[in-house]
């Protein structure tokens, strides 16, 4: 009977242990220089709100050997139990150099279809920052779009980050690899299971899955690549998590779009027209 008392007791504060450590969905790192040496980074997280785990503040390596606790500057609660959770800190760097700017955190969240005993994988996201004072100063793009979403099961999907760069300087897009402590690409991580095709497109940015082929919840990531007069000056990573449900709702269908190109922060206004082959208000 102490045996199995004693077994159950192990069993009961390892889950213990889990719930208070799982909770990291998604997240990405970007910045703002300055000065010739001096940057503002933002490290944005989302989490599980249901967990008991929380962050008032997190460790940033910021690649140049040295770590700083970076406290907790806002959080938002979102819809799908979703927290947004923002950490805003100032680093001086020593000089021209490449440096990976590391945030990582135990763990992500339970149940990750596509990385397997997830609950135990340590979350972490990067960014490559480039200072190099023939390049200019340089900020990270803007990602407008959260990265959280939601899928229909048997029905195409997709998601753009919608980027764009303060200063004006060219962005491309690439799938990558979610990772796991120091940055390092996790093992027998695979991509979402498939009908057709899953990946991002290099010049729009939109991450297309189709069509998503079991329930559950996946995670994945796409690099913003930053590009001036031909020279790659910087990389954001986004993981996000995305989950799959069953419904019987067809999408609504629009009407061609033209092409347009307008200027960050400018207003666009257009006609949209739209069917619903549920006879669904749109």
């Amino acid at each position: 009977m102490r045996r199995r008392f004693f077994g159950l007791l192990a069993f009961l504060l390892v889950m213990t242990s889990a719930v208070t450590a799982t909770h990291n969905r998604a997240g990405e790192i970007t910045y703002k220089q300055l000065s010739d040496l001096t940057f503002e980074v933002t490290v944005t997280t989302f989490t599980y709100t249901l967990s008991q785990a929380d962050r008032p503040s997190l460790d940033v390596e910021w690649g140049d050997n040295s770590i700083t606790s970076v406290s907790r500057t806002s959080t938002t609660f979102l819809p799908n139990d979703y927290k947004k959770n923002v950490y805003v800190a100032q680093h001086t760097y020593p000089g021209p150099g490449v440096y990976r700017i590391v945030v990582q955190d135990p763990n992500r969240n339970l149940g990750v279809q596509n990385i397997p005993n997830s609950v135990n994988v340590v979350f972490s996201i990067s960014t490559i920052l480039i200072v190099n004072t023939a390049v200019g100063r340089n900020s990270t793009p803007i990602l407008l779009n959260p990265p959280y979403d939601k899928a229909a099961l048997g029905q195409i999907f997709i998601h753009n980050p919608a980027a764009f760069d303060p200063d004006g300087d060219s962005l491309s897009y690439k799938l990558t690899v979610c990772t796991r402590e120091d940055g390092k690409p996790i093992l027998n991580y695979v991509n979402p299971p498939h009908s057709n095709v899953f990946y991002v497109d290099s010049i729009s940015g939109d991450l297309v899955w189709d069509a998503p082929t079991a329930l559950g919840i996946y995670n994945v990531a796409m690099e913003i690549q930053e590009w001036r007069a031909g020279i790659k000056i910087g990389v954001v990573v986004r993981d996000m998590q995305i989950e799959v449900y069953e419904t019987d709702n067809k999408p609504p269908v629009t009407s061609p779009l033209p092409d347009l190109c307008v200027e960050a922060g400018e207003p666009v206004i257009l006609d949209i027209n739209a069917t619903d082959a549920d006879l669904d208000s749109v």
